[in-house]
């Protein structure tokens, strides 16, 4: 079953590493929680990413396509899975974090969740607003690039 998540979610990790999960946040995942998560360091972003189980397999299957002895696919191997590991929603709906996957992100107590489709990313809310605070000019551009498909116009002059 493919899963989309949708809603960004502000929560607080205690003292453990747990962090509760909102209500909403869990209803969506009730069709995958038996199956479990992995969660990791994100590549590119100063956050941890979580995958439903099927997800994770699923890009681990694409792994399995490039050359396990390439020493340049081996150092991505590695950076990519940074941190990697099974984790579970318990009974009360809390996500447990361990303490040195937490540190991996920079997390402290504040977090955001945020969607992006098919996994989940768990930021430090500061980092994460200064993420995402670009300028109006800047997000016109970003959505050309992105959505529109168009480059920035250079001045060749």
């Amino acid at each position: 079953m493919d899963i989309y998540f949708f809603g960004t979610f502000n929560c607080k990790a205690d003292a453990k590493g747990r962090i509760m999960l909102p209500v909403a946040l869990r209803n969506q995942m009730t069709p995958i929680l038996n199956e479990g998560f992995f969660i990791k360091k994100s590549y590119y972003n100063e956050c941890l990413e979580l995958y439903p189980a099927q997800e994770w397999y699923k890009i681990m299957a694409e792994m399995d396509q490039t050359n396990r002895f390439d020493e340049e696919s081996q150092l991505f191997q590695r950076i990519f899975m940074d941190g990697l590991r099974p984790v579970e929603v318990d009974g009360n709906g809390r996500l447990l974090l361990a303490k040195d996957v937490i540190s991996l992100a920079g997390i402290t107590k504040e977090v955001k969740i945020v969607p992006m489709r098919k996994h989940l990313e768990i930021w430090d809310v500061e980092a994460y607003e200064a993420t995402i605070s670009i300028s109006k000019e800047e997000k016109k551009n970003l959505v050309k690039r992105v959505m529109l498909n168009k480059k920035e116009d250079k001045d060749v002059s």
